[in-house]
């Protein structure tokens, strides 16, 4: 007995022999075979930004143009997002500082000013002549700039133009442009990706 293997022990070994042998190839095609599926959310950002953020004219006088200096660089817009956006722009009604309620120009929808009436326009860098802006984002100048890219090599540079209303006064009475009140409104530049 001693040299000899008992015929029921090799086949034993011969079935798992067996029994392992097709099972080899199949747990490698499944390993070969599998896939990682990744599923990320990305937000969308839209910031831009705006230098200068303020137009300090000082005293203005009555049915007169202003622009800013340069007329068609003075302020640079920049997306500073994630991603491309279409802008665009929108003015107010401006109002005195002192006492917004009491006293306003209105916003013009033409380029016509008039009694506390009000006329304002963008420039673009491109452009040679002025766009009107109102007072909803449906007007001549809505869309601002579209496809905005993102950083500062696509970069956008505008002007504004200004012309105040005529003198509000009547014979013998004292109009508000003689008085050195304050007058602001702001302009709006809003964005949504392209």
């Amino acid at each position: 007995m001693a040299g000899k293997m008992s015929p029921r022990i090799v086949s034993i070994a011969l079935a798992v022999i067996l029994v392992l042998i097709p099972s080899l190839p199949t747990l490698a095609q499944e390993s070969d075979g599998e896939t990682i599926t990744i599923t990320m959310t990305t937000k969308t950002v839209i910031e831009i930004e705006l230098n200068p953020t303020s137009w300090e004219i000082g005293q203005v006088n009555p049915d007169t143009e202003y622009e800013t200096n340069p007329a068609q660089t003075w302020c640079t817009m920049t997306n500073k997002g994630n991603c491309t956006v279409n802008t665009y722009i929108k003015g107010d009604d401006a109002v005195w500082t002192e006492s917004p309620s009491a006293y306003k120009w209105t916003l013009s929808n033409s380029w016509s000013n008039g009694m506390q009436e009000y006329v304002l326009a963008y420039l673009d860098q491109y452009s040679s002549s002025y766009v009107l802006i109102t007072k909803d984002e449906s007007g001549g100048g809505a869309e601002f700039y579209s496809g905005l890219g993102i950083g500062e090599e696509n970069q956008k540079k505008f002007g504004l133009k200004l012309l105040t209303p005529p003198s509000d006064y009547t014979k013998g009475g004292v109009g508000y442009f003689s008085g050195g009140g304050e007058m602001e409104t702001t302009i709006t530049i809003s964005g949504v990706a392209a």
